[in-house]
């Protein structure tokens, strides 16, 4: 099987919620704001990784909020079709 992303930047304290699903530490708009771009993407089948974890992070507006912020890059990674890859 084989696989695209679509790249987002992203403030890091969305991460949690992003690829574990826990909303603990955000607030009511901050998670309805994250609930609204998730219901947003693209595809549907996807999963998220976190590129370069170790890494501090850059000053960015974050895709979520709109808020400039200290953001990572995360990748939503989707199945493609073979036969038309």
């Amino acid at each position: 099987m084989k696989f695209d992303y679509y790249t987002f930047n992203i403030g890091g304290h969305f991460a949690s919620a992003i690829i574990n699903a826990d909303y603990t530490g955000l607030d009511d708009q901050e998670e309805t704001d994250l609930n609204r771009f998730m219901d947003s993407l693209p595809v549907d089948n996807g999963h998220f990784d976190l590129v370069n974890p170790e890494n501090e992070g850059f000053f960015d507006k974050c895709e979520i909020s709109g808020l400039f912020s200290e953001c990572h890059e995360f990748r939503l990674y989707f199945p493609i079709n073979e036969a038309t890859a």
